[in-house]
């Protein structure tokens, strides 16, 4: 009787560890398929070839405080180089020449926030919108490699790499944060420098700091930089503003990081009390821009992601039809059961699920969209109290669709009080003078990142969308091979093993 008891404990222990490592299997696979890795890489180099010399005559070019264009001049570039710039130049009849009589050079744009993940044709998606760098604000080594592929000669924009999130969970928690977030965690001293050591050592560019670190840990995390000399940027952890400020954290990586700290301090449900939170806001958002000028702390924007919460909340087959969704990797946008990180219906963690009542669907409403009206007051404070603001999306986060929405943040930050010129500024010089990089402006000596426009974006900043021709590094591409690209990577995306979900309905 004991020999079959323990029989079939035994056959019961078996079987219940076939069916957890068959649901780890499963769950880590859907972890990894919605990271875009298996949809097909397009053959970019049968598209675009390098180009030694090029010289652009006649052409306006930008100023390099963006704020005007200088008439008629002739830009030769060499090797990805700008070499001469002005009018009067000798031209030479054997270089490659491109007429740019009536249309405006502007520096390659900058997206200042992305999530690259495994999404390969992502990098080409960037340059064919004229995005020639991108800050990658959670790496990996993936990344990393495709960063050494493109310096080695590869085609794809520049890249500022950010470690993977570091998070302060111990124990299983934090084994679950870094297996199903990609994070880095650490709950003691010890462990933090070993972790920041090893970011160092990989080649990552910065620290992501996330919103749930620990106050002793993100203390520890700074201190720990500073002896690596490697920044911290990110998001605001478990911390005040008053504390945040002195940190040493160099960069806030949303404006909404501002706006959910005013939103605490408020103290009030701001759905009840929306029109009091907006007045509380225009005050504290002056102070606490001053206080971020004055402890030299940039901004990024991700102004756009915002204002579509609402509709994606309630309206979102609509917002869906708005995007370039035919662009967007596959895998990304439909999700995985496990969580919903995807863009579609059903799969959108944005989405209203209906379950509410229509008092709380009408409060929902009034919640989000006093929560857009808060991120254009806080914006409009940073600009006017002269904090560095830098142009970034989230890309990859539902409904922002790599390249393409750079375009939207743009004339988002338009909206919300920027000039044209300053708009351009934070998408060009502004994230280049932080990356200590000698591109964002059209300069002899500089990297020839530019971007060949047909409209002037000082009068429209939508303008930006008007691509005539992209320069990068040894290559250039026409409008021409822009639409070759974009075909082949719609081409790859409607492949069977590549999408499970149609989308027509929201093309």
């Amino acid at each position: 009787m004991r020999k079959q008891w323990f029989r079939r404990l035994l056959y019961a222990v078996i079987v219940a560890i076939v069916v957890l490592v068959s649901v780890f299997i499963w769950a880590d696979n859907e972890l990894n398929k919605v990271l875009g890795k298996s949809t097909q890489v397009i053959n970019i180099s049968s598209i675009v070839k390098p180009s030694t010399a090029i010289q652009i005559k006649n052409v306006n070019v930008l100023s390099e405080d963006c704020t005007y264009f200088l008439k008629n001049q002739n830009v030769l570039i060499k090797d990805g180089i700008i070499i001469q710039l002005g009018r009067n130049q000798l031209l030479d009849s054997a270089i490659t020449s491109i007429e740019g009589t009536g249309k405006f050079l502007i520096p390659g744009l900058v997206d200042s926030h992305v999530h690259l993940k495994e999404s390969k044709n992502d990098l080409f998606l960037y340059l064919v919108n004229g995005v020639t760098s991108v800050r990658e604000m959670a790496g990996s080594t993936a990344i990393l490699e495709w960063r050494k592929e493109i310096l080695n000669g590869g085609i794809g924009p520049r890249m500022f790499i950010a470690s993977p999130p570091i998070f302060s969970e111990s124990g299983l928690t934090g084994y679950y944060y870094s297996w199903t977030r990609h994070s880095i965690n650490y709950s003691t001293e010890k462990d933090a420098e070993k972790a920041i050591k090893k970011i160092k050592e990989q080649g990552y560019d910065a620290i992501k700091m996330y919103g749930f670190v620990n106050p002793e840990m993100f203390k520890t995390t700074i201190a720990i930089t500073k002896k690596q000399n490697i920044s911290v940027i990110g998001h605001i952890p478990l911390v005040n503003l008053e504390t945040f400020y002195k940190s040493g954290q160099v960069e806030v990586a949303h404006v909404e990081e501002l706006t959910i700290k005013t939103i605490d301090e408020f103290g009030k449900s701001i759905s009840k009390n929306p029109k009091e939170y907006l007045q509380f806001l225009k005050l504290r958002s002056d102070q606490i821009a001053k206080k971020l000028r004055e402890n030299n702390i940039n901004v990024t924007s991700t102004v756009w992601l915002c204002e579509s919460f609402s509709n994606q909340r309630f309206d979102l087959k609509a917002k869906l039809k708005e995007i370039e969704l035919e662009y967007a990797n596959p895998k990304i946008i439909e999700g995985t059961p496990l969580y919903k990180l995807g863009w579609l219906p059903g799969e959108n963690g944005y989405e209203y699920d209906g379950k509410d009542d229509d008092k709380a669907k009408k409060l929902s409403k009034t919640f989000w969209n006093t929560y857009a009206e808060a991120i254009h007051i806080m914006t409009k404070a940073l600009v006017d109290n002269k904090v560095t603001v830098m142009a970034g999306t989230d890309a990859n986060v539902a409904t922002v669709v790599p390249g393409f929405s750079l375009h939207n943040e743009l004339e988002s930050l338009s909206k919300s009080g920027m000039t044209n010129s300053q708009v351009l500024y934070a998408a060009s010089v502004a994230p280049s003078n932080w990356m200590k990089r000698n591109t964002g402006k059209i300069k002899i000596g500089y990297k020839a990142d530019l971007v060949l426009l047909g409209k002037n974006p000082l009068e429209n900043i939508s303008n930006t969308k008007a691509i005539e021709y992209v320069f990068f590094d040894k290559y250039s591409i026409d409008k021409i091979q822009i639409g070759n690209i974009l075909k082949a990577i719609k081409d790859v995306n409607n492949q069977n093993r590549n999408r499970n979900r149609k989308i027509d309905e929201y093309l």
